[in-house]
């Protein structure tokens, strides 16, 4: 009797490790590809310190930056402050939680507001943004690592990378330049100049 249940014992705990092991490393992918991603939309949008996308609060500085035109009108609030401010909102929620699983929840969802900014650059829509968030929260944020991969594509296929537009971005088919006075920050945003 007595060897069946350590036997039974030892086995459990064998399992138990193995699953732990299996999710820290997917874990670790998320936390890596999701990193990159961001890393790379960080770089082509000229993000304030685009290498803090692979910090844990350094997405949400990040995130926050994407607010600027997506979500606030572009300029009313200086990129870096609203990164900032949700950086330390998330430090703050963060440290207020009373258990593990209060604070994988309070990070998620602040990850997932922080990245309304974002999500709604890619759409286009505010709507379909929180809707993105909502799904990264249901996900786990594995949403965020599609929509950060698939976004990074579409800036580097209009965007060539050194931080100004070729001029066909700026000319339509018919060739007339839309935009005399000054370069976009991004040629998709149609929400850059609206009154919130």
């Amino acid at each position: 009797m007595g060897w069946e249940f350590i036997a039974l014992f030892f086995g459990a705990a064998a399992l138990g490790i193995f699953l732990l092991f299996v999710i820290f490393i997917i874990g670790l992918l998320k936390w890596l590809l999701q990193g990159y991603f961001l890393f790379r939309v960080a770089e082509i949008k000229s993000y304030h310190l685009p290498w803090l996308a692979f910090i844990p609060f350094g997405t949400f500085y990040i995130g926050g930056q994407g607010y600027d035109g997506n979500i606030l009108k572009k300029g009313s609030f200086d990129p870096k402050h609203i990164g900032l401010a949700f950086a330390i909102t998330g430090l703050v929620l963060y440290m207020m939680g009373l258990s593990i699983g209060d604070l994988v929840i309070t990070y998620l969802l602040m990850e997932s507001i922080a990245f309304i900014g974002i999500f709604t650059a890619y759409v286009k829509q505010p709507v379909i943004g929180v809707l993105l968030a909502l799904l990264n929260v249901v996900t786990a944020g594995i949403a965020a690592i599609v929509i950060l991969f698939l976004y990074s594509r579409k800036l580097k296929d209009e965007f060539d990378g050194t931080g100004f537009y070729e001029e066909d971005d700026l000319t339509g088919s018919t060739g007339h330049n839309y935009n005399d006075h000054s370069r976009p920050s991004h040629p998709n945003d149609p929400n850059l100049n609206r009154d919130i």
